[in-house]
């Protein structure tokens, strides 16, 4: 006989078992908390032992420690699911309403438990939808759970359009609204955002301070000149002169707040690319690449074809544009491997990229944009891109 399986004994199972048979039982309960007008019997020990909130409310001298009856005013069904969790450790998510779901991750931060509160979180980014990306977003930005919140404005980024045309977007909280419009990665027509945001203020009526905070968010100068007449003029949410300004300094800007799609990688085979010669060495050639719309880049991988990285070592200067005027100063792709050379800079927009100092056009096999941990808002839209660290 194993000897191990004698000096040791593991019932944890029949412990939880039986902790689980005590769970809003009355027998030998000391405490019931009424809960929209239920009766939830407890055991003030074992809330004590679980929770420092119940600890301090229970035995801390409050006077609630001297009352058998206590009431909170807490959803009662998400109480009782905590209740469940407190003596079991345990909890059915997969089998669980959103809304009981978001209640209790409320409970959870406002009893403490934190690790109860990470398990849910963790849960929920996996779980985000069209259907519940604004009630989730709602919530995280409330309890300021920023992982939580990232993988919601993630998500929104990558659905933006349907996002707001969705009849769920009246639901999404002001803050979390305008943290999403902030964010120079929330990529759809700005007369759409426009519009959604008009809406949202007219069904929620929201107060004219929140209401211009949110106005002000949104980059007029991206519209056009008919669409700002047509339907920003109509809504009458801007002065009139704040309105002409906003198109004379559109018609003057160099630089505009552009948006753009965030993505992981964008991969060019060598056909996409435009080739021409170098002016200044007509023995090398520029590669140019209209990217078809903004993205949000911070590295550019250039890969040679089978059979030049063998022999030839070769390095590249990479440039970006938005607009295919103003260029980046050029930046000097390294080697990472034999046949792959690499260049970061800060994340920023672009649509054109040009690859400068090939010496034939099949030289390169494909070039690949991507965006690598990108923690980018940027409020203004403004970022340059450019050779500097």
């Amino acid at each position: 006989m194993d000897n191990s399986s004698i000096s040791e004994i593991d019932q944890t199972a029949l412990l939880v078992s039986h902790l689980a048979q005590m769970c809003m039982d009355a027998d030998n309960a000391d405490v019931t908390f009424i809960v929209k007008g239920e009766h939830l019997p407890a055991h003030r020990n074992i809330l004590a032992a679980r929770s420092e909130y119940f600890r301090a409310l229970l035995y801390g001298g409050l006077k609630e420690s001297k009352q058998n009856e206590i009431a909170l005013d807490v959803p009662v069904e998400a109480f009782k699911f905590l209740m469940k969790y407190i003596y079991t450790g345990r909890l059915p998510l997969k089998k669980m309403k959103n809304t009981d779901i978001l209640d209790i991750l409320e409970l959870a931060h406002q009893y403490g438990f934190i690790d109860l509160q990470t398990a849910i979180s963790d849960y929920l980014c996996k779980d985000i939808c069209m259907d519940n990306v604004c009630y989730i977003s709602r919530t995280a930005c409330l309890l300021d759970l920023n992982s939580l919140s990232t993988a919601c404005y993630t998500f929104m980024d990558e659905n933006a359009s349907s996002v707001l045309k969705s009849d769920m977007f009246r639901s999404i909280s002001y803050e979390a609204l305008f943290g999403l419009l902030k964010r120079t990665t929330f990529f759809a027509d700005e007369v759409e955002i426009f519009k959604a945001v008009h809406d949202w203020c007219r069904f929620n009526e929201a107060k004219s301070d929140k209401a211009e905070k949110l106005y002000n968010q949104v980059r007029f100068m991206l519209m056009s000149q008919h669409d700002l007449l047509n339907v920003v003029r109509s809504a009458n949410v801007l002065d009139p002169n704040r309105l002409l300004d906003i198109i004379a300094e559109k018609e003057k800007s160099s630089e505009l707040p552009h948006r753009a799609t965030s993505l992981v990688e964008l991969t060019i085979a060598n056909d996409k690319i435009k080739w021409s010669p170098t002016f200044s060495n007509m023995l090398s050639l520029n590669g140019e690449i209209d990217l078809g719309k903004h993205i949000m880049v911070n590295c550019i991988r250039v890969e040679k074809s089978n059979g030049w990285y063998k022999s030839i070592d070769r390095t590249y200067v990479v440039e970006v544009s938005v607009d295919n005027q103003r260029w980046s100063k050029g930046v000097t792709c390294t080697a990472s491997t034999a046949n792959v050379t690499v260049t970061h800079f800060p994340a920023g927009v672009a649509r054109y990229i040009r690859v400068s100092q090939v010496q034939e056009t099949y030289e390169i096999s494909v070039i690949k944009a991507m965006c690598q941990k990108l923690k980018c808002t940027c409020p203004t839209g403004k970022k340059a891109l450019s050779g500097k660290e």
